[in-house]
């Protein structure tokens, strides 16, 4: 399920208790510990919820669904980098996590374009990407530094891009008889036959180039960064993303079908903690 924030200030901190917020983060121990040899405390959690209760706070945001804490920490589990600090590791994240959720909010309201956002699913993504490459190696400030230099920059120029193109079509509309025949041509250009059969197939075609963007980058790390290469034939994932977005700021949004996958994979997560959460308060009682 997406969370919803707003940049209202109002007193509420979510529907759900103190308690219930703590009992969802430990029931993440199942994973954490089974697979990665991780723990979280009732003192870690309380110490995480006190964290993100001051992230909120100093982004003006509100959080009107469920908690991302869970999220982050399966999300980032498989990164390797967590086992240092593990519980101040889940803390920070989610204070990054908000930081910038409060930079792009901040774009969101101002541009007052709905249909252009990028998803929870979507940050969590670039930032688990910047997160474990060799220029971030763990580093949750350096995280923070790429994500807000080239996805928060990139989601300016998107809607910056909207907006203009939306004053363009109006002034085209209006009584300007050259501006008529510009929107006119644009009409027609855009009821031409298009380069794809369906939006299904232009759909799979971006999503495509994103997928052999992103697995193109990854996959030469060894090479990038191996001394006995003379030539670095390939940049850095940011490097790569931060050119892509210069040239097409849309990159930035994913496609339908990755956004099902996350929500689908986030959504199994989610019952499974509520089903671990409701376990262990069983046997409390």
């Amino acid at each position: 399920m997406e969370m919803e924030f707003s940049l209202l200030a109002v007193d509420s901190f979510g529907a759900l208790s103190t308690a219930e917020r703590k009992d969802l983060i430990l029931a993440t121990n199942r994973d954490a510990w089974t697979s990665y040899g991780l723990q979280l405390t009732p003192e870690d959690a309380e110490m995480i919820l006190q964290t993100e209760k001051r992230a909120l706070d100093a982004e003006n945001l509100v959080q009107l669904g469920a908690d991302i804490t869970p999220r982050i920490i399966h999300w980032f589990l498989p990164s390797g980098y967590l086992g240092r600090n593990y519980a101040l590791q889940v803390a920070a994240l989610t204070a990054a996590f908000y930081r910038i959720k409060g930079d792009l909010q901040a774009l969101y309201d101002e541009a007052d374009d709905p249909a252009c956002f990028l998803s929870d699913n979507a940050l969590l993504d670039y930032m688990y990407r910047f997160f474990v490459s060799p220029t971030c190696a763990g580093d949750i400030d350096e995280m923070v530094t790429l994500t807000e230099r080239i996805v928060v920059t990139g989601m300016r120029r998107l809607l910056t891009q909207r907006a203009e193109q939306r004053k363009a079509a109006a002034r085209a509309r209006g009584g300007d008889p050259v501006n008529r025949a510009l929107y006119a041509d644009l009409r027609q250009s855009e009821q031409d036959e298009p380069d794809y059969d369906t939006e299904y197939d232009q759909e799979m075609y971006d999503y495509a180039y994103r997928e052999a963007m992103h697995t193109d980058v990854f996959g030469n790390y060894a090479e990038d960064y191996d001394d006995e290469i003379a030539v670095r034939t390939r940049g850095t994932y940011a490097e790569e993303l931060e050119e892509a977005l210069r040239r097409n700021p849309a990159l930035l949004l994913p496609s339908a079908a990755m956004e099902a996958e996350w929500e689908s994979r986030a959504e199994e997560w989610e019952e499974l903690d509520a089903e671990a959460a409701r376990r262990q308060a069983g046997k409390g009682m």
